[in-house]
């Protein structure tokens, strides 16, 4: 003690860095420095002692730093620059020094933890993956395990599949196409890839759907906060049965939407033949001598009493790829129909036909040209994908 004299002679609070404790391993030795070590620990706790360790703040910018650099060139010294800057002279003059050493402003590489995955793990990872798009995370990183012996989380493939581009999503709802069904889509895609707009101006397009009286089928989302799940906003009510709902045949064309008929029961070709002859008919003939009409190879539409009657009533008819609503953009139609009934507030089945008949007539005429305006593209994309699905 005699070099330093009693530890009661300190000044508090005392001030030491981090140099203090090897100077006293040097002069001391291990045993003293083991009670000092104790002793400090106890001054610090008291809050007698106090390192001196620089607050980590955030780092500099790029731009920052170039200006530290240029203000250095210029023929600043490290006190005017930091008080221009409003820095420390520490911070200035580790920027500067950084740039003289290595010619640049830039960090150097920060060495982090080593991957446990080697190159050749993450190659297997993507051709499980991507040989089974459905395969989780969880049968991957059993797979893994099963072949090198080293355990793998399944968050570890999570990261390792994000980094190579690939994310868990929700799966596109799409017909199941066969090699028949692309094959004739690629054939109408081809046939009707050079057809202008005044062709498409002229098609008649028509479907069915069904309309619930308590919103759609779909799959619907909230904003919510935790413990909301049960608020009267935040659920989607449901009765039994379904509540009740309508089908409905419906016309459209660039010029505006056709006429709209509720079908009451099960349809059959009779019925069908019906609807052709009273809402059908009065809408192609809207459209001129070089109307097209459109329907699906549902059977009631290819029936030989339907083919009769389009025949007799000479209407042309275009030749129609199974499995292709996303060709026919009244489906598009359909769903904006639906949307808008989401907003308007109906308890029965009688205000729900109401409704749907005056949403239909007030759909706007540049809605229904701009869908059909989208077919030349949906060819295109047809053709694209060889005949597989398209994201309309």
């Amino acid at each position: 003690m005699s070099k330093l004299g009693p530890i009661s002679h300190f000044p508090f609070p005392v001030s030491c860095d981090s140099l203090v404790l090897q100077g006293l391993r040097c002069e001391w030795g291990a045993g003293v420095l083991n009670l000092v070590s104790s002793l400090s620990h106890f001054l610090i706790l008291t809050g007698h002692w106090k390192f001196n360790m620089a607050p980590h703040g955030k780092e500099l910018s790029e731009d920052l730093k170039k200006r530290i650099v240029a203000l250095h060139k210029d023929g600043l010294g490290y006190k005017k620059i930091a008080k221009t800057l409003k820095l420390s002279c520490s911070t200035v003059a580790k920027t500067i020094q950084r740039f003289n050493w290595t010619a640049s402003t830039q960090n150097r590489p920060r060495h982090g933890r080593p991957k446990k995955l080697s190159a050749r793990a993450q190659r297997h990872i993507q051709r499980l993956s991507l040989g089974n798009r459905r395969m989780s995370a969880a049968s991957i990183a059993a797979e893994v395990e099963g072949v090198g012996g080293q355990p793998v989380s399944a968050q570890t493939i999570r990261r390792t599949l994000h980094q190579i581009g690939l994310h868990g999503c929700r799966p596109r709802r799409k017909p199941l196409l066969k090699m028949m069904h692309k094959k004739a889509r690629k054939q109408f895609a081809e046939d009707k890839q050079t057809k202008d707009m005044d062709y498409w101006n002229h098609v008649l397009w028509s479907d069915e759907t069904k309309i619930n009286l308590f919103g759609s089928d779909g799959v619907k989302r909230v904003w919510r906060q935790p413990g909301e799940e049960y608020k009267d906003k935040c659920v989607l009510p449901t009765v039994k049965h379904g509540g009740g709902s309508v089908m409905v045949w419906g016309c459209m064309s660039a010029a505006g939407t056709g006429e709209l008929q509720f079908i009451e029961g099960t349809m059959n070709a009779n019925m069908y033949c019906d609807i052709l002859k009273q809402s059908m008919i009065p809408s192609l003939r809207r459209l001129g001598r070089r109307a097209v009409f459109q329907h699906d190879n549902d059977p009631k539409h290819t029936s030989k009493t339907t083919t009769a009657l389009l025949k007799k009533l000479r209407v042309k008819v275009m030749d129609w790829p199974s499995m292709s609503p996303d060709l026919n953009p009244i489906e598009h139609l359909w769903g904006i129909l639906k949307r808008k009934l989401e907003e308007c507030k109906v308890s029965n089945i009688h205000q729900l036909r109401d409704v749907v008949m005056e949403e239909w007539k007030r759909t706007p005429v540049a809605t229904c040209e701009a869908l059909v305006n989208s077919m030349p593209k949906r060819v295109k994309a047809v053709l694209e994908n060889d005949g597989g699905h398209t994201k309309y």
